[in-house]
């Protein structure tokens, strides 16, 4: 009878440090998911196409701005935020170069000239290139969750840029972004739904 209790227990101390193993490699698997993994996800998309629909909440208005358009990007540095509605405006990055387009009306500006605008732009689309250089040079970066869903928040490095924008928070799966969260330095913010898109490698 002793022997079989023994026996027992042996088994059951087994399964316990078995258990308690697999759990410790578990933990430490997630707690070595970090920025360089996440961009080594990211890296290789040679085109990418996808929907959006962008909330834009502002002080002083009962309900928020929305809007909705495709996203388009093509390594290693074109990308195209186009807007189908309520109104037409399609922006392009291209290289150091962005354009936007209203209607007939036409602007270009060089990205280095303009931090402030720079700082809207070129997170999402360093992360669309997997270009974890590019994006440490504009903004400093934090990384929380597991690869199966993640959150990145981006604060400005440029003080002209970070007296526009606070904070810019992408969430998202494996190699996806499914959001941008933006919050302004005045208090407005805006919030971004990305559609799982549609990846060429």
């Amino acid at each position: 009878m002793h022997r079989i209790e023994s026996t027992r227990g042996s088994l059951s101390r087994r399964a316990i440090l078995t258990l308690l193993l697999t759990a410790g490699g578990w933990a430490q698997a997630q707690s070595t998911f970090g920025v360089e993994q996440l961009f080594t996800l990211m890296a290789g998309q040679k085109r990418l196409t996808t929907t959006f629909t962008e909330q834009k909440f502002i002080k002083g208005l009962d309900a928020p701005i929305e809007s909705s358009g495709e996203l388009q990007f093509e390594a290693p540095s074109h990308m195209v935020k186009r807007t189908l509605a309520p109104k037409p405006e399609t922006l392009t990055l291209d290289g150091g170069q962005a354009t936007v387009e209203r209607g007939r009306q036409q602007r270009t500006v060089a990205l280095e000239d303009h931090p402030e605008i720079a700082v809207h732009v070129e997170g999402l689309r360093a992360c669309l290139a997997g270009d974890l250089e590019a994006l440490l040079r504009i903004y400093r970066v934090s990384l929380s969750g597991t690869a199966a869903q993640w959150k990145m928040t981006l604060v400005p490095r440029d003080a002209q840029a970070a007296a526009q924008v606070q904070a810019i928070t992408l969430g998202g799966e494996q190699a996806d972004i499914r959001s941008v969260q933006v919050l302004l330095s005045d208090g407005d913010s805006s919030l971004t739904h990305i559609a799982k898109p549609q990846v060429t490698r």
